[in-house]
């Protein structure tokens, strides 16, 4: 009789706390996924974070999760060197009130925005004849920037059939470059006026600057190329590494971005291609590599001529687009970035590859 008792009571206690986990396990367990940056470039190693608050009397005695890593992302090791494996899992203890934070390296393998696929939380009771499972999503995505190549030569000249050649003065004047000092007239802007020499001469003088040379380039993007797309994007990585710091050029290409998406760059973005505002490649190079990060190749670009269905999409081609806009931007040079290479439109030579 007695052992019928104890095992009612064992019994009993095993389908009561099974109901207690099922029923509160995951009540006032709070759990948060982030990352340590939300913007990096290629290859570079960051953090994902876990929280895991216990806010009630109730301990977990076995949590487990399992983290699947997203395309452009992957684990990494102590060395930095990526695991061989898509997904990871971890397993503790987390007693009443208590709070657990674990972190994992990531490493950046692909440019594009990125999040963990997949995040499954497992609790077992203290039998472990109970597991019920949750999933849960990071709060946040991170931008993972193009790296160029490594260069550390720039381009003497774009137009290779004349050799180097100068180029018409810029817009804009260098305020670090001080030719001389001229006495002011009506037509010079008041930012000009040296109040030094001004106040010794008792009549306004202004600075004459050294004109700012720079050559204005057009950039044409070819992101229809669905094998070389990748090494095109690279390659414009790498363009403010080779073109002078002087440089102003305006960006263009048939992919596509983001529904919503917001560039300082960005002029006009329509279905058939992407064109930026005037900008100096150096002094924008952050803002010009999240750019390059989130264009997409352009499917509709894809066109094949011998079929009648698909001529009108000739509009989408690189060299139409660049055709086109050669007249419509003021430029000294245009260059086309397709094939994997980097091509002086007019003279059709290879630039950099």
């Amino acid at each position: 009789m007695i052992i019928f008792i104890a095992f009612g009571i064992i019994f009993a206690v095993i389908f009561l706390q099974r109901f207690i986990y099922i029923k509160f396990a995951f009540k006032n367990l709070e759990l948060k996924y982030f990352f340590s940056q939300t913007e990096v470039n290629e290859g570079d190693i960051f953090y994902i974070t876990e929280i895991i608050e216990n806010k009630k009397s109730l301990p977990l005695p076995a949590v487990s999760t399992i983290l699947d890593a997203g395309a452009g992302l992957a684990f990494a090791d102590g060395d930095l060197q990526i695991i061989n494996q898509k997904s990871v899992f971890c397993f503790y203890t987390v007693g009443p009130y208590k709070k657990i934070t674990r972190t994992w390296r990531i490493k950046a393998v692909k440019r594009g925005r990125f999040n963990i696929n997949n995040i499954t939380v497992h609790l077992r009771d203290i039998f472990g004849l109970v597991k019920i499972s949750k999933d849960y999503a990071c709060a946040m995505n991170v931008l993972v920037l193009p790296a160029g190549y490594p260069a550390n030569k720039r381009i003497a000249s774009i137009n290779l059939t004349g050799g180097e050649r100068s180029v018409s003065n810029g817009y804009y004047t260098n305020p670090f470059e001080i030719q001389k000092i001229l006495p002011y007239t009506y037509s010079e802007p008041l930012n000009k006026i040296n109040w030094k020499a001004s106040a010794k001469s008792q009549s306004l003088m202004i600075n004459a600057e050294q004109p700012s040379v720079a050559e204005k380039i057009l950039i044409v993007l070819d992101a229809s190329e669905k094998h070389y797309l990748e090494k095109n994007i690279k390659i414009c990585a790498t363009l403010p590494k080779i073109l002078s710091e002087e440089n102003e050029v305006t960006f263009l290409s048939n992919g596509r971005l983001p529904e919503n998406y917001n560039n300082p760059l960005i002029k006009i973005i329509k279905d058939d291609y992407i064109q930026t505002s005037e900008f100096n490649i150096c002094s924008h190079e952050r803002n010009f590599k999240r750019l390059l990060a989130e264009i997409a190749g352009e499917p509709d670009a894809l066109y094949n001529v011998s079929d009648p269905r698909y001529v009108h999409k000739d509009k989408f081609a690189a060299e139409k687009l660049a055709e086109n806009f050669k007249k419509k931007v003021f430029c000294n040079s245009v260059i086309l970035v397709k094939g994997g290479k980097i091509y002086d439109f007019e003279s059709n030579q290879t630039i950099f590859i």
